[in-house]
């Protein structure tokens, strides 16, 4: 045993003292056998000459190393871990710049004696039409003016002397040496690292989107990478040369993309700021694996990787992507759970989603009157009808048929706007929208009832107790809640007095509107006047105005804005009577008016297929909704086409609802434009649900306070009331 221990600690010994002897011949090498030589500058010039050899692992000892330029020693004047620098012996020659050390000799490249030296380049890195100052000597030339090169591509020499050079990166140079030429001589500088964004993505985004910037040129050490979104920085998470991934900062807006590296820039393409993304409806709510789930919104991405949704934390992959839609097909096994929608690194999370059979897709219609049959669309339905419970915002309806895809019912008397609930067995499931107790009805009037002589071009709008009052010819009409009609002020002949009720006369009514009062303003048209009728029915003139005044609108504020023919849009002085006109450019007819805030209104130009939006604090006009191609195509605001406006009005909640062609109703909400009746562009005077309504020529609208739209139909002579719930 004694034995087994003293010979355990001579192997012990022996292995440390073979493991010191190790270290000593590794503190002798001073790991000089392991440096790497990557550049060297300049490989010309006179004796003094400071060349500087470049690389990684170099001893900071001076004495390490020996230089010998075509033969004859040189001093090594400076080392460091990545960088030595000599200076050229006199008495030398042309020939090989080699570094010895530990007995080992590397060959560094060949050093030229001449006049002609390249010093500093400054700076090092840049863009294309960036400019470098090139320091040395022997720059100038009487015969042949000095060439510079980068990467052995030529670049434009704005300036020179014999000590300076002053050149612009050319384009696509590349990283390389720059190299000067003249008379014949070349003389190398330093490398130079030519920087480049070859694209962004994703080009939007918001607040802590994570930016990915290919090119080249970048720093591998992500701090040493500045990365601005006009202007603001952002934060480099992962660097390469060609790939930096950044976080967009809180503060990130609309502008270009430009990246600095030792105070050299480089300008990308425009970020464009978004917002999160807007979930309008997920359909179905419920449903088993291989259901198609659609998600419609809005500030989606067109580009299929750069939406992401989730059910249940669960990511699922996309099948396609538009700005306003995604699809997906359920996977099953996700659980029950909210759906979370994240475009570009933006969140935003939608309902729940139940893992199981039953499932509602659709309602067809999804609005509709008592007595409106109903087609629900899902899966897991019982085709025995009466296991399929349906309930109308709580109200249990009897099923008239029923497979396992889809059930049909007619929708209850005491119908009310809200979800539509389906249970089967101990399973329930949600219609993904609510069911809307909506349509349309004619309030007075109709083709053949005599009750208006003509609504063309004629004004509506609507006071605070919900009273219509409409213009036909020279009178104005009251319909009462209840569909009364009677001459609220005017009559057939038309004429200019001031006056009580029917004793007033107008010429030609045009566009109507409302103040905070109850007090009328109406457009006089042949008159070129601004009438005011009190709610007791005393007409006054209370402005005048060059020519035709079309359309009438007020605010929250009270002011009334008056739209002229051809000639734009007014501002009217309640107490004067003055008119200012908004926007002196502004020369289009201002047939439909919409007031946004004290700053802003929008307005349409009669039958235009496009609106336009006008800031009274700037002066600028810029069209808000409608690609300017006639069309009924629905989508995002300015890519949506439409046949031609011909009225408009906005509820409180900021959507705008407007007659396309006289006889399609149609919306804009959250940036997108959808049609709402009769897409087929069919003329006609059907009540009913949205999907069964129809118009003809409708001419002007207005909105009351509940949100009801009403119209004024001059094909069917008809005022015809939209309601939404």
């Amino acid at each position: 045993m004694k034995i087994k221990t003293i010979f355990s600690i001579h192997i012990v010994f022996l292995l440390l003292a073979l493991g010191i002897s190790a270290c000593k011949k590794n503190e002798d090498l001073g790991g000089h056998a392991i440096f790497k030589v990557e550049s060297y500058y300049p490989n010309s010039g006179n004796a003094g000459t400071l060349v500087t050899i470049e690389g990684e692992g170099f001893d900071t000892s001076v004495s390490a190393y020996q230089v010998t330029v075509g033969g004859t020693a040189a001093e090594v004047i400076s080392a460091t871990l990545k960088k030595l620098v000599i200076r050229i012996p006199e008495g030398g020659v042309s020939g090989k710049l080699e570094l010895k050390a530990d007995g080992k000799i590397v060959e560094i490249g060949t050093y030229t004696y001449q006049d002609l030296s390249v010093a500093k380049v400054f700076p090092a890195n840049g863009p294309a039409g960036s400019q470098i100052r090139i320091s040395g000597a022997g720059f100038g030339s009487t015969e042949n003016p000095a060439q510079v090169y980068i990467n052995a591509k030529k670049a434009l020499v704005v300036s020179a002397s014999d000590t300076l050079i002053v050149a612009e990166v050319p384009e696509e140079a590349g990283s390389g040496a720059v190299m000067v030429k003249v008379e014949g001589k070349e003389a190398k500088g330093q490398q130079f690292t030519y920087q480049a964004i070859r694209a962004i993505k994703p080009l939007s985004g918001g607040s802590g989107t994570r930016v990915v910037i290919t090119g080249e040129g970048f720093e591998e050490l992500g701090q040493n990478n500045i990365v601005e979104f006009n202007g603001q920085v952002g934060v480099v998470i992962e660097a390469s040369a060609q790939r930096l991934v950044v976080q967009a900062p809180n503060e990130v807006k609309t502008g270009p993309l430009a990246l600095k590296i030792n105070n050299q820039k480089t300008t990308g393409p425009t970020f464009t700021v978004v917002g999160k993304p807007v979930i309008i409806g997920v359909t179905p709510l419920s449903g088993p694996k291989g259901s198609i789930m659609t998600i419609s919104g809005s500030l989606f991405s067109n580009e299929l990787d750069e939406n992401k949704v989730y059910i249940n934390n669960v990511l699922i992959p996309l099948e396609s992507a538009s700005e306003s839609q995604l699809k997906l097909k359920v996977p099953g096994g996700t659980g029950s759970g909210e759906v979370r929608v994240v475009v570009n690194d933006q969140v935003t999370n939608g309902p729940k989603f139940k893992d199981q059979n039953l499932g509602i897709v659709s309602l067809t219609p999804d609005n509709g009157l008592a007595g409106t049959t109903v087609t629900i669309n899902g899966t897991g339905f019982s085709t025995n009808v009466s296991e399929n419970k349906v309930f109308f915002n709580g109200v249990l309806t009897a099923v008239k048929m029923a497979t396992e895809n889809k059930l049909v019912l007619d929708a209850p008397a005491t119908l009310s706007t809200g979800l539509v609930r389906v249970v089967v067995g101990d399973q329930d499931a949600i219609s993904p929208e609510t069911f809307k107790r909506a349509g349309v009805i004619t309030l007075a009037g109709g083709a053949g009832t005599g009750v208006f002589a003509n609504l063309q071009g004629s004004g509506i709008t609507v006071d605070s107790k919900g009273n219509v009052y409409v213009g036909s010819l020279n009178r104005i009409h009251k319909i009462t809640p209840s569909g009364v009609v009677t001459t609220f002020a005017g009559a057939s002949e038309a004429g200019t007095a001031d006056g009580e009720g029917i004793s007033a006369r107008f010429n030609s009514i045009g566009g109507l509107t409302m103040d905070e009062n109850d007090n009328l303003f109406v457009a006089d048209r042949f008159n070129a006047r601004i009438r005011k009728v009190t709610p007791q029915g005393i007409v006054s003139t209370v402005g005048r105005i060059s020519f035709n005044p079309i359309a009438m609108a007020s605010d929250k504020q009270g002011n009334i804005y008056v739209g002229q023919l051809y000639n734009g849009v007014y501002l009217l002085n309640k107490a004067t009577g003055g008119l200012t006109k908004l926007g002196q450019a502004m020369y289009e007819s201002g047939d439909y008016i919409v007031p946004i805030n004290p700053n802003e209104i929008y307005y349409a130009p009669g039958g235009t297929d496009y609106m336009k939006a006008f800031s009274m604090i700037n002066n600028v006009k810029s069209t808000y909704f409608g690609n300017g191609i006639g069309g009924i195509e629905d989508g995002p605001a300015l890519k949506a086409s439409l046949r031609g406006i011909t009225g408009m009005a906005m509820n409180k909640e900021g959507v705008l609802y407007f007659m396309d062609g006289g006889r399609t109703l149609r919306k804009l909400e959250n940036g997108i434009v959808t049609t709402l009746t009769n897409a087929s562009g069919a003329f006609g005077s059907t009540d009913g649900s949205f999907q069964q309504a129809s118009f003809n020529t409708v001419t002007n609208m207005c909105i009351d306070k509940e949100g009801n739209v009403y119209v004024a139909e001059h094909g069917n002579l008809a005022v015809r009331k939209i309601f939404f719930k």
